[in-house]
């Protein structure tokens, strides 16, 4: 198993109703991302809970790894940053709806973040706020988008 750097992704493979739903509306293996703040740090928007950080072990088995080889040090240290300043924020599940208009029925409805978050927006928004755009044209990724980003590279199983 690769050791992960700071800004790495995991995307995550679930069997739960909900990440079921999420795997197949969006086409993917994946439901859920979440980032690497430090080497053996997580943090992630998870439904029912608050942001916060996660044991990466929990996710052994059932998770890919992801890095964007373009990163300086300097903007990973800025995806972290921006990563922790969620800890602590909502979930946002109108935001899942409208992820599932998008997907469904291929309309882009407006929404305005409130301080609230989905996992991939929370990656999107750690990675914008270190300059780089994870996923052109999509405003509110999901999982999926993260996951065919042309910027990340699978390095493979976790």
């Amino acid at each position: 198993m690769a050791r992960p750097l700071i800004g790495d992704l995991l995307l995550v493979r679930s069997r739960d109703l909900l990440s079921r739903t999420i795997e197949d509306v969006t086409h993917s293996p994946y439901s859920h991302v979440a980032v690497f703040t430090g080497p053996d740090e997580l943090v992630e928007a998870r439904g029912f809970h608050r942001v916060g950080y996660q044991d990466p072990a929990k996710y052994l088995g059932k998770a890919d790894l992801f890095r964007c080889d373009s990163l300086t040090p300097d903007q990973r240290v800025r995806i972290a940053l921006a990563a922790k300043q969620h800890i602590g924020q909502h979930y946002d599940y109108l935001l899942l709806g409208v992820e599932f208009v998008r997907y469904v029925f291929g309309v882009v409805l407006p929404w305005y973040e409130h301080d609230t978050v989905i996992c991939s927006t929370l990656v999107a928004d750690a990675y914008w706020a270190a300059g780089v755009d994870l996923c052109p044209g999509v405003r509110y990724p999901a999982p999926a988008d993260v996951a065919e980003s042309r910027l990340l590279r699978k390095v493979g199983p976790w």
